[in-house]
């Protein structure tokens, strides 16, 4: 299946260098080291390969001009190329879409999500979309979230068949955290499901992933 990650926090760079990472099995300083040991350059060559063959599928787009019709256009094209009828498509994130007016944020997110249903009906589309989420007291995250805790998200909860949040159980903000970086996959709402915990998972470092525990 075709997928385009439209992405507004790292850069095209970093995102194929990071998958490049979960690839390989090797972290990015060992891609960057100039003197590499053979087995590790053979590994990295294999997983460059890899790559090159998954880029025919995956595209990264960081165009902030983006709007829904050149999007339209964009998943018309890659569904040509690949000549396949369905594609997902990944928004990271949705606060980071442009908006005409930065004042009317709301507005903004609204109309965004009712393109991307019109989208999605049109044109055999998925789409996995990133929030930002509320912090309650003291800066942390409640132990059961629900639909509140999307913020500034508009009406998320009408337009998403499945609302997921993927909590830390450890603090983001603490850069030497001591703990085992675990975080809780929770389904908040669903047109199919009944909400409730999900799964829980580790983070991969250094190779940006996660296991599943």
């Amino acid at each position: 299946v075709p997928v385009i990650y439209y992405d507004f926090e790292n850069g095209r760079q970093k995102i194929y260098l990071r998958t490049l990472c979960r690839l390989s099995r090797l972290a990015e300083e060992e891609l960057r080291n100039p003197q590499q040991k053979p087995e590790t350059a053979a590994t990295l060559a294999r997983a460059e390969q890899e790559l090159k063959k998954i880029l025919t599928y995956f595209r990264v787009v960081t165009d902030r001009k983006l709007s829904p019709e050149i999007m339209r256009r964009q998943l018309d094209f890659i569904r040509h190329e690949t000549r396949q009828d369905s594609c997902l498509v990944i928004i990271d994130s949705l606060h980071k879409l442009p908006f005409k007016n930065l004042s009317e944020r709301r507005t903004g997110i609204d109309e965004w999500l009712r393109h991307m249903e019109s989208i999605r009906d049109e044109q055999n589309v998925a789409f996995l979309v990133v929030s930002e989420l509320s912090r309650g007291e003291a800066g942390k995250y409640s132990k059961e979230p629900d639909l509140a805790a999307f913020k500034e998200s508009g009406d998320i909860e009408y337009s998403a068949d499945n609302a997921m949040i993927l909590q830390p159980n450890w603090d983001p903000l603490d850069p030497i955290s001591r703990t085992e970086r675990k975080s809780t996959l929770w389904l908040v709402a669903s047109r199919e499901s009944s909400p409730g915990q999900v799964a829980e998972y580790a983070l991969d470092f250094p190779y940006w992933g996660f296991k599943e525990l």
